[in-house]
């Protein structure tokens, strides 16, 4: 059967408008086999994504936290 991905960005500003910094969130899903039953295939693409979430979330947060104190 067909495969289909899905891709959906969310661009947004870090800090003051001035500093001119942004942060990106992408995800990605991707080898969805349309002949396979939809449900179980996201279900189990959501499990992934939310551990894959907290880990970046810890990384980027603190990341952000750098940039800020940086920019006084």
């Amino acid at each position: 059967m067909a495969m289909i991905s899905m891709h959906l960005g969310f661009t947004f500003r870090v800090g003051e408008l001035s500093t001119n910094q942004y942060g990106r969130i992408d995800l990605s899903v991707d080898q969805i086999d349309t002949g396979l039953p939809i449900e179980q295939q996201l279900e189990e693409s959501k499990d992934a994504a939310e551990q894959v979430w907290k880990f970046i979330k810890t990384k980027v947060d603190s990341n952000i936290d750098e940039m800020l104190d940086e920019a006084g």
